[in-house]
């Protein structure tokens, strides 16, 4: 604020109409400063102060985005909704309003919600990918095949190169047991993005159902060729080997897993169910 508003009456200050709105630039300008630099605290609490200068007024919108955004890196999720909510009291039309709280929905696990506003961003902008891809996600989910192999034929005429949208339909293709067309991309992915581990990892989980083991180890081998910090690669060989009925290896590849950080949750069912098969099997 400049110094010379500091000497103005307050009453003056907030009914002038141009000191108001300069006012309100300032403060605006001192929000996206404080954003920039992460200054977290600092930023919220001058965007709930620049909002009360004119709580009407169709461009505090953004700000409410901007508080919604904060709101949710501090984790507070119910904050966040109520901002972004605010936001699209004053502008319903916004798509990055309705785009966030949609997400944030998504993050809570309220699908219902989060259907709802991904269908309002569709019916105005029917090409949105963000919103093409999540729908798809929930309508998968929701085992909603039709609708969910809609969506992501529509991303991908949008956008052919648009990998998760592609992956998503593969798996899409997997849960809805079409093999062969998971296959196909898959394949199509591989030879896209020839350097990203998940789509081989992808494609042994298809040679696995179909007791292709060969093909289905080496695609685990390239996986973790390719990201040899990823635990998700060794857990994958790790279920394969399982199924294979090579207990060492699959024991080995749980281990290493761990040691990589991967969810305890994910590995120990896995190790119980290596142990228990151990145990039943038939002394010679």
């Amino acid at each position: 604020m400049r110094p010379y508003l500091l000497l103005l009456p307050l009453p003056l200050l907030l009914f002038h109409p141009s000191l108001h709105a300069q006012l309100y630039e300032q403060s605006v300008r001192q929000i996206v400063e404080e954003l920039a630099a992460d200054s977290l605290d600092k930023a919220e609490k001058h965007i709930r102060q620049t909002i009360q200068i004119e709580p009407a007024r169709t461009s505090n919108a953004i700000l409410y985005q901007y508080l919604g955004e904060i709101c949710q890196r501090k984790g507070q999720n119910s904050k966040a909704l109520e901002a972004y909510t605010h936001g699209l009291d004053l502008n319903p039309a916004s798509i990055p309003l309705l785009l966030a709280r949609a997400s944030l929905h998504l993050q809570t696990d309220n699908h219902a919600k989060a259907l709802a506003d991904f269908d309002r961003i569709l019916s105005s902008d029917p090409d949105n990918q963000e919103a093409l891809l999540f729908r798809a996600y929930i309508h998968t989910a929701a085992r909603h095949y039709k609708e969910a192999h809609t969506d992501y034929r529509h991303l991908l005429e949008v956008n052919p190169m648009h990998e998760d949208g592609r992956l998503g339909l593969a798996i899409l293709c997997i849960k809805d047991r079409r093999p062969r067309e998971a296959l196909e991309q898959t394949e199509t992915l591989i030879q896209l993005f020839p350097t990203h581990a998940r789509h081989y990892l992808t494609r042994c989980s298809i040679y696995e159902k179909r007791r292709e083991y060969e093909k289905a180890i080496k695609d685990a081998e390239t996986a973790i060729s390719l990201e040899p910090r990823n635990p998700d690669c060794y857990l994958t060989r790790a279920t394969l080997y399982h199924t294979m009925k090579k207990r060492r290896l699959a024991i080995q590849d749980c281990r290493t897993a761990i040691s990589l950080g991967a969810n305890p949750q994910h590995v120990v069912p896995l190790l119980s169910e290596i142990d228990n098969k151990t145990k039943r099997a038939p002394r010679r």
